[in-house]
């Protein structure tokens, strides 16, 4: 029953008992003989009348008031129903998602059936992104939805976690034999052919399982056991699927550790700069610094920004990081002689964020930084999926002076039409191309195209990763600008950085081992 066939049910009870007492009142009631006058029957005709027209338009009143009742709480439903619903796909999201892993938890735990949990990262999907656009990508994360629904049983769940990524969530009381089926099974369901408009592409999974053995973890935590089981399958190879194993339990909490932590070290700010001196092949001259965040953890030692970041960015934190980072940058880049600059790496899920150019500003302003100082690093896989939003906040940093470079440039799927379509400055060639650089004559052959690329574009070029003179003068030799890497230092803290400023001399001689002319 309705809330309004309700309240209208409740209504016509009310008023027939008013219009019963009404008429009892006149002793107008079935089966009377007595009237008040001589004319009675029109007294109880007026009255009969006069009830039955005020129970009607209260029913009435109180019918458009039950009819909105229905029509919010309709929306209220729908409402309740789309915050479950991812709007691409139509199948749970992730917030859903964990609530009812939750549940799936409890059920197991007082006596329900045992479930898997299966984390799916689709293969090559960036790559469609990239060469046939979003509109695409959408039809094939819709086409990934559609397969995983022909496993949605009693019993399990499905859902997309974000991007690229899918859940299935399974009960049964056999699941050790059934969840590797049904990996197998999806792994094939998805390598088959997925038909769009512009031909056939094909794609592929990666599973990472975790069970309901882990008895003491909660949602979350499963999920977090299933993505490293998920990176143990990617390592072995594409197409594959992993189970989360008791082994790795230390990574397991690691990782929880690590995030309690992480939330902590950003706010108390932990985590700070070091920086790595960027020189001019041609002459030696120190131009300016990298700028690398540094975690001295006191349990696990100096913890790598490829592992933090990442956990930043899942926790939604890598802003707070990034604006904390450069804030420190800029106050100490303010002692450092104006001529040298200095170059901060931005993760790209902060492109789509409206206020990024102008908090770059105002921490700029605030340190009473010339914002041409500042450079901006940006991934070349970074643009796959942000073009549009990486283009707007770029040229609005560029208006006011400050630099963008292309970090990692070669490495990814960027294409070439993208160096005329952003607001880029500088390419940096990734020390891949450096490895086995003096046997390896193919290679110098992609960093003197790339150098060649970059200067027709009126762009500088960086070389990261130099450890050997003999490298750094085959790139002098190429034209390449300028030069990072152990060579000509490491990264140093604040302090290290300030003492090794004071002892060095702007304009004079190399501060870097002499090159051979």
């Amino acid at each position: 029953m309705t809330w309004r066939s309700a309240i209208e049910l409740s209504v016509v009870l009310i008023l027939t008992g008013c219009v019963y007492l009404l008429l009892s009142s006149l002793r107008i009631l079935p089966g009377a003989t007595v009237f008040l006058e001589s004319h009675g029957e029109v007294v109880a005709a007026t009255a009969v009348f006069a009830g039955t027209a005020l129970a009607l338009l209260v029913l009435q009143r109180f019918s458009r008031l039950a009819s909105r009742l229905d029509e919010a709480l309709g929306r209220e439903r729908q409402l309740g129903l789309l915050s479950q619903i991812d709007p691409l796909t139509r199948i749970l999201n992730r917030t859903a998602f964990i609530d009812e892993l939750g549940r799936a938890i409890h059920r197991h735990r007082t006596g329900g059936s045992p479930f898997a949990l299966l984390t799916i990262d689709l293969d090559r999907f960036r790559n469609v992104n990239h060469v046939h656009g979003h509109g695409v990508g959408d039809m094939v994360l819709v086409e990934v939805a559609r397969r995983l629904g022909s496993f949605q049983t009693v019993g399990t769940s499905i859902a997309r976690l974000g991007g690229d990524e899918f859940a299935l969530l399974i009960e049964n009381d056999r699941i050790d034999d059934l969840a590797r089926r049904v990996a197998r099974r999806l792994i094939e369901s998805l390598a088959a052919p997925v038909w769009v408009p512009q031909g056939v592409l094909s794609i592929g999974a990666t599973i990472g399982i975790a069970t309901s053995e882990l008895n003491d973890a909660d949602a979350e935590e499963l999920l977090r056991a299933a993505n490293i089981a998920l990176g143990e399958a990617k390592q072995g190879g594409r197409g594959t699927f992993f189970y989360f194993e008791e082994s790795m339990g230390e990574a397991l909490r690691r990782r929880s550790s690590l995030e309690t932590d992480l939330r902590r070290a950003i706010s108390a700010g932990e985590i700070v700069p070091f920086y790595q001196p960027l020189i001019a092949l041609d002459d030696g001259r120190l131009t300016g610094f990298e700028v690398l965040a540094r975690w001295d953890h006191p349990r696990y030692g100096l913890i790598q920004p490829s592992s933090f970041i990442p956990l930043a960015e899942e926790l939604g934190r890598v802003g707070d990081l990034f604006y904390r980072i450069l804030a420190a940058a800029c106050a100490d880049a303010k002692a450092w002689p104006k001529e040298l600059s200095f170059s901060v790496n931005l993760s790209p899920t902060q492109f789509a964020e409206p206020q990024l150019a102008a908090r770059i500003l105002s921490i700029l302003g605030s340190a009473g930084v010339d914002p041409s100082r500042l450079e901006i690093e940006i991934t070349e896989n970074a643009l796959v999926d942000e073009v549009a939003s990486a283009k707007l906040m770029l040229s609005s940093l560029r208006e006011v002076g400050v630099g963008v470079a292309l970090d990692d440039f070669g490495t990814g799927y960027s294409s070439l039409r993208h160096l005329n379509d952003l607001p880029i400055d500088r390419l940096k060639i990734d020390r891949l191309f450096l490895e086995g650089a003096r046997q390896n004559i193919e290679n110098w052959k992609i960093v003197r195209a790339i150098v060649q690329l970059a200067h027709s574009l009126d762009m500088e070029t960086t070389a990261e990763g130099i450890e050997i003179p003999d490298v750094a003068e085959i790139l002098r030799d190429v034209g390449c600008d300028i030069g990072q890497g152990f060579l000509f230092g490491k990264p140093l803290s604040s302090a290290a950085t300030s003492a090794w400023l004071a002892d060095i001399s702007l304009g004079g001689s190399a501060y870097v081992p002499k090159l051979a002319n």
